[in-house]
């Protein structure tokens, strides 16, 4: 048997990305999970402080066969951490946020934003 040689190059992408918040949906043929990092920053604008809030995304997109196989490797994944590491906890549910018309008829979130 002739052993044959294969030449791999594997593009790392760019650097790992922090999350502080997933959006999940799908249609018939996939799943989309876009996970976001929001920043805020304090700019001096005119000689007063402005706040401004940096949003960065990366969605991902799989077949629903793949968003499977994910989320069963995420739980035996999360299955061993609570294991190692104990028991994780997650904050309560806040209530949703009431939306606000305004004068042209179109919704609004009235929530206040972060400010240092």
């Amino acid at each position: 048997m002739e052993k044959k040689r294969m030449n791999v190059n594997v593009d790392h992408g760019e650097h790992s990305f922090f999350t502080d918040n997933v959006t999940i949906s799908h249609g018939p043929n996939k799943f989309v999970m876009d996970f976001s990092q929001t920043t805020p920053r304090f700019d001096n604008i005119g000689g007063g402080m402005q706040q401004t809030l940096f949003v960065r995304h990366n969605a991902i997109m799989m077949d629903p066969g793949m968003a499977k196989v994910f989320l069963q490797t995420l739980q035996n994944n999360v299955k061993n951490y609570e294991q190692k590491f104990g028991k994780i906890s997650v904050p309560k549910k806040k209530k949703a946020k009431k939306a606000v018309k305004k004068s042209t008829g179109k919704s609004i979130e009235s929530s206040s934003r972060y400010i240092g």
